[in-house]
């Protein structure tokens, strides 16, 4: 009995202490719970209503600042919400109170409280929106914000300091528990103790082996799994952790990286830039803030890497790495795209504005060029007055260029080409006004040629080449300082190996034209950008239009030819490919003889709405030996043909008002089928040019008119198939 007794009362005592120990130990754990979610809790509060204060600091300093009513409406829109945080944080620390929360509510309060009435009702007779309040508030709130941050600063620690010494508090009475259990145990019997305390150490090893591993697998998912490198560092600055990203990123492993001081060497294995990174890391990368660097790889790629680093208290350091080569590249091909965007705009305001005044400028032109030609046609070649004619027409043929220098870059003009000799392009611009003018304004710059006395023709526009030459020679002396030498070359070259890069060279003949210049050269950032409209860093040509490159280029690439750019710090060289050409050189300056090209008296009809424009053209069909009319517009060369026919009609593509020259010649087939028309503009060759000359004119000629290419033409159109009307 007493056995059952004493067994009851052991029983009784073992239920008793386990029912004592199970209810203490979820009332420890709830409050190990607890207690911290309060804290926290709290100390969020804090953080909201510091972060809102600090957003009330900025807000205040760009309305002092800015002095704008949108701004003052948005401190005051902040000062709102930071009041309703701090009534909330109120409303938390009544209740508990741990991290000192009144405090920062006594600081805080008040001043917001402040902040309200001044942005209401402004200070001592001050506006609300004006200068002198936004700078009391703007100081005001700057000063609590300090004590703010100050007071958090504490709570913080403060917060840290109690879940510390709450801990310890647990851990002791857990033990003292654990005490009283065995000792309670030891009472009852020794056997039952020791089986009982063997089978609680079994199960609180089994816990602890599956929480622990629950803790590692957390870890080491998280390790491999972020999509960031990640290293981490002991005390020695031995490698303790490295993940696959991080290898898979740089190529590097524990066998590369055994310590810290092994990365440097392999990651920037240039001294200079190295140094570089030691600087800038000290500066900026130790607090936290993301570091970006070109790191050179174990596979031995350049990619660039966003680094950022966490120091442990335990003196462990924790790098964080992401490859950001990618988005580096996107955002440079964006602002390429941008920049070409900008680019084209650019392109399109120049083709608006050289197409605006193409027209109307050739068509003043054909007064300079066309009479010039009307006269020398009539003088003797020994008159006095022939060469100063021939300036004229000259310079009347160059500014004609100059409109087609501005269609070529916006627009992409095709050129008409000839046979041309480049040394006699050096030559005649040698000996010209424009090359004299450069050399006044760089007397100390001296001009070298070496010209191939053998060299071949080429298939080119003689004005754009000489063009070419010009704006290369020009920006060659404006790059020289005070004195040196730029150099002319020509010569025959055959490529047998088709070049590498951008500027491959297919295989084949090509004359080369080179302009080299003592200058000190061109930098690298600069050279990839010379041949973009409007980019110049000089006054080119003394033009100031930042096209001369730009129209080398075009010409260039019209001319189905290469350019190769070399710089260093004492010399800039453009070398020039053109194809060569079997074709013969023709003079292009002489005054043709039109004898073989004389008319019949065959009745041509003119349509220009340009007055001038139809009296020079008159003149010079007359010269040329045929009857002329002139009409002003579309509608009256329809109305002309249908009373009176001609053999042959001149007519101009764009007239304003009433219809164009394709409409004309439209109306005027169906009534004439198969009429004889030559189609002019001071345009380039457009759509309504090709569609013209689709529905049968028999030729395109650009104004301002050539005597000698509008006699061809006439002669060639009324030549054939005679006596089709």
């Amino acid at each position: 009995m007493l056995q059952r007794a004493l067994i009851g009362s052991i029983l009784a005592v073992i239920l008793s202490s386990v029912c004592v120990i199970v209810y203490t130990n979820k009332t420890l754990h709830s409050i190990e719970s607890n207690l911290p979610s309060t804290l926290l809790t709290e100390l969020n509060s804090l953080s909201v209503v510091l972060d809102g204060l600090a957003d009330v600091v900025t807000f205040a300093r760009i309305a002092a600042a800015t002095k704008d009513p949108v701004q003052t409406g948005v401190l005051r829109t902040a000062v709102d919400t930071t009041h309703q945080l701090i009534v909330e944080l109120r409303d938390t620390y009544v209740i508990n109170n741990h991290v000192n929360a009144s405090a920062f509510h006594a600081v805080v309060a008040p001043a917001i409280a402040d902040l309200q009435i001044w942005l209401e009702e402004g200070v001592s007779g001050w506006g609300p929106d004006s200068g002198v309040t936004l700078s009391i508030v703007e100081s005001r709130i700057s000063e609590t914000f300090r004590k703010a941050a100050k007071i958090g600063h504490h709570s913080r620690l403060a917060a840290q300091a109690t879940l510390d010494s709450q801990k310890k508090r647990l851990e002791a009475f857990q033990q003292a528990v654990n005490v009283l259990y065995v000792l309670t145990l030891l009472l009852v019997f020794l056997l039952i103790y020791l089986l009982i305390r063997q089978r609680t150490a079994i199960l609180r090893e089994s816990e602890a082996r599956d929480e622990l591993q629950m803790q590692h697998n957390l870890l080491q998912n998280l390790l491999h799994h972020l999509p960031l490198g990640i290293a981490v560092w002991g005390k020695n600055r031995d490698l303790v952790q490295l993940n696959s990203i991080f290898t898979d990123i740089t190529g590097y492993g524990f066998d590369d990286l055994p310590n810290m001081r092994h990365w440097p060497a392999l990651a920037f294995p240039e001294p200079d830039y190295l140094q570089h990174v030691k600087t800038h890391w000290k500066s900026f990368g130790r607090d936290g803030s993301a570091c970006e660097y070109r790191v050179t790889c174990k596979n031995g790629r350049i990619k660039d890497i966003e680094f950022r680093a966490v120091y442990l208290p335990d003196t462990r350091i924790i790098n964080t790495l992401s490859d950001v080569t990618l988005r580096n590249n996107k955002e440079k091909e964006l602002q390429e795209s941008r920049a070409s965007e900008v680019r084209l705009k650019k392109m399109e305001s120049l083709g608006l504005l050289a197409g605006g005044v193409a027209h109307d400028l050739n068509n003043i032109f054909s007064g300079i060029v066309s009479y010039p030609e009307l006269i020398l046609l009539e003088l003797p070649k020994n008159h006095k007055l022939r060469r100063p004619i021939e300036l004229m027409r000259e310079s009347g043929l160059r500014a004609t260029a100059i409109v087609q220098d501005l269609l070529t870059v916006a627009r992409g003009v095709a050129m008409e080409k000839e046979a041309v000799k480049i040394n006699s392009i050096i030559e005649d611009y040698l000996d010209s006004p424009e090359y004299r003018l450069v050399r006044q304004y760089h007397p100390g710059v001296k001009l070298e040629c070496s010209l191939d006395k053998h060299l071949k023709n080429i298939l080119g526009s003689r004005i754009h080449i000489r063009k070419i030459l010009m704006n290369l020679v020009s920006n060659g002396f404006e790059a020289i300082n005070s004195s040196g030498a730029v150099r002319i070359t020509t010569a025959n070259v055959q490529i047998d190996v088709r070049g590498e890069g951008d500027n491959e060279i297919k295989k084949g003949e090509y004359v080369i034209l080179t302009v080299a210049d003592q200058g000190d050269g061109i930098s690298k950032e600069d050279l990839e950008k010379i041949f973009e409209p409007f980019y110049s860093k000089k006054v080119m040509g003394r033009s100031g239009t930042g096209l001369g490159l730009t129209v080398v280029w075009n010409v260039v690439q019209d001319h189905q030819g290469y350019i190769t750019v070399d710089s260093s710090p004492t010399e800039t060289r453009f070398t020039i490919y053109f194809p060569v050409t079997c074709q013969p050189e023709r003079n292009p300056d002489a005054v043709a003889d039109f004898s073989s090209f004389i008319g019949n008296g065959e009745l041509i009809l003119i349509v220009d709405d340009v007055a001038a424009q139809r009296i020079i053209t008159c003149s010079i069909i007359e010269k040329l030996g045929y009857r002329v009319e002139s009409v002003a517009c579309g509608e009256d060369a329809v109305e002309f043909v249908k009373h009176q026919p001609v053999d042959l009609i001149i007519l101009d593509m764009i007239m304003s008002p009433g219809m164009s020259g394709r409409e004309t010649y439209d109306r005027i087939i169906r009534l004439y089928p198969g009429q004889k028309a030559i189609v002019v503009s001071g345009y380039a060759e457009t759509e309504d040019v090709k569609e013209t000359l689709r529905l049968g004119a028999g030729g395109f000629l650009k104004k301002p008119l050539m005597i000698g290419d509008l006699a061809k033409v006439l002669h060639s159109l009324l030549s054939a198939k005679v006596g089709q009307d």
